[in-house]
């Protein structure tokens, strides 16, 4: 017969196999739990984004896809080591939209104020800048825009020019929309403010 001390070990041994079994499954139910829920997303999400994407087309307008650079970069340290200008500032002015019929891309200048510079030699009070899209309503004709832009919106913007014209580095990359203020944020959601872009700068 088992003594007292075999008998406990026994217990104590069964005890924590049962528990590494318990611990085990509950890991694998996690992780298909996870899985099924990335799926369950993209199956829900990707649907919405085609459906939005053209529901985005005004109603008889035919749509223009926009030229797109060799590659996208979505780090957004690129901007601050592209750019040759980085400001802040605020839209004053959006115009109409340009199409270039030959070439078959729409343009739009905007009117942005200068509140600060961060980087280059900018001494004027507004700048053009011009990004690619916009709608057409002569030639009926839209093209997503690149950047969000809507007047009296403040944001940081990296910039490289051409010709006297602004342009936004890295297509849309370059802008961070103002959140609250002196804070902007990227693409992937993260957030600088005043130090944090001058650290950045000084990094390049």
């Amino acid at each position: 017969m088992k003594d007292n001390r075999e008998f406990l070990e026994g217990v104590y041994k069964k005890a924590e196999m049962l528990e590494r079994e318990r611990v085990e499954k509950s890991r694998i139910y996690k992780k298909y739990a996870k899985i099924s829920s990335m799926a369950a997303a993209i199956v829900i999400i990707v649907p919405l984004l085609l459906f939005n994407r053209q529901n985005s087309v005004p109603k008889g307008y035919t749509e223009i896809p926009q030229i797109a650079r060799m590659f996208t970069i979505d780090d957004p340290m690129i901007s601050f080591y592209e750019a040759d200008y980085i400001v802040v500032g605020e839209t004053k002015k959006i115009d109409k939209s340009q199409y270039v019929k030959e070439n078959n891309y729409i343009y739009t200048d905007i009117t942005i104020g200068i509140e600060q510079v961060f980087l280059g030699d900018i001494h004027k009070d507004e700048i053009i800048l011009r990004v690619r899209g916009g709608k057409v309503e002569k030639e009926k004709v839209f093209s997503q825009m690149e950047g969000e832009f809507k007047k009296g919106i403040k944001s940081l913007l990296f910039l490289q020019k051409e010709e006297g014209v602004y342009y936004l580095v890295n297509d849309g990359e370059g802008q961070f929309l103002e959140v609250e203020k002196d804070v902007f944020i990227d693409k992937q959601g993260n957030k600088y403010n005043i130090d944090d872009i001058k650290d950045n700068i000084d990094r390049r």
